[in-house]
């Protein structure tokens, strides 16, 4: 019965100490100076080590005065309650935003380098985008001319083969009509001939017939 009650005291000492054995608190050595790490909570006690302002501790027991910590290598020891804040010290915070501040203005150089780099290739860009433009109105305007001188090839290449169309239909009515006026013109050499040959068959006979009546009218007297 003695051990039973024995053991639900160490049960109920565990379950009461190991929360706040869990439950880790991260707390940090105040502004400016260096505290002693001891080995048990007072004063008297022997001094294990010196923390630098700044370092942060992880506390494994609470005490009203003292609290038992542990630094970043591992090592265990009691420090003073008035020496420690769960807030980062200034100058660790200021050193923080400082890192992060050199940080940000490296990148901003980098983004600024990269926005110049950009905005001149964007310059380039829109020059060539500004010369292309201006190359295919001039190849519009170009195609345009080539299209009407075409259509005006086309056409008078039509007027041409109507021209030349029409030229031949005159060689021919000319060359018919030169045939026409030529026969026409030998008809009236032949009409002309005959003509001519008649008249001078009529005046011979005339002449035959009037030289015939002075004959007879000469041996009548």
């Amino acid at each position: 019965m003695k051990s039973l009650k024995v053991g639900f005291w160490m049960v109920l000492i565990g379950l009461l100490i190991l929360p706040a054995a869990s439950v880790a608190e991260t707390v940090y050595v105040s502004e400016d100076f260096e505290i002693t790490m001891r080995t048990g909570p007072g004063s008297d006690r022997k001094i294990i080590s010196l923390v630098q302002s700044g370092k942060a501790l992880e506390i494994l027991e609470k005490g009203e005065e003292w609290s038992m910590v542990r630094d970043h290598n591992g090592k265990e020891g009691w420090v003073l309650n008035r020496y420690l804040t769960p807030n980062q010290p200034c100058a660790m915070v200021l050193g923080r935003v400082r890192q992060d501040f050199d940080v940000l203005t490296a990148k901003y150089k980098d983004l600024k380098d990269n926005f110049d780099e950009l905005n001149a290739q964007k310059k380039a860009t829109d020059a060539d985008l500004s010369q292309n433009q201006k190359d295919r109105d001039e190849l519009s305007a170009a195609y345009e001319t080539l299209k009407k001188e075409a259509a005006d090839f086309l056409k008078l290449k039509q007027q041409h083969k109507q021209v030349s169309s029409d030229l031949e239909a005159e060689k021919t009515l000319s060359a018919k009509l030169d045939e026409e006026n030529m026969q026409l013109k030998r008809s009236r050499i032949i009409q002309w001939v005959l003509t001519g040959g008649g008249i001078m068959l009529v005046g011979f006979f005339i002449g035959l017939f009037s030289s015939s009546r002075r004959k007879s009218r000469s041996s009548l007297y």
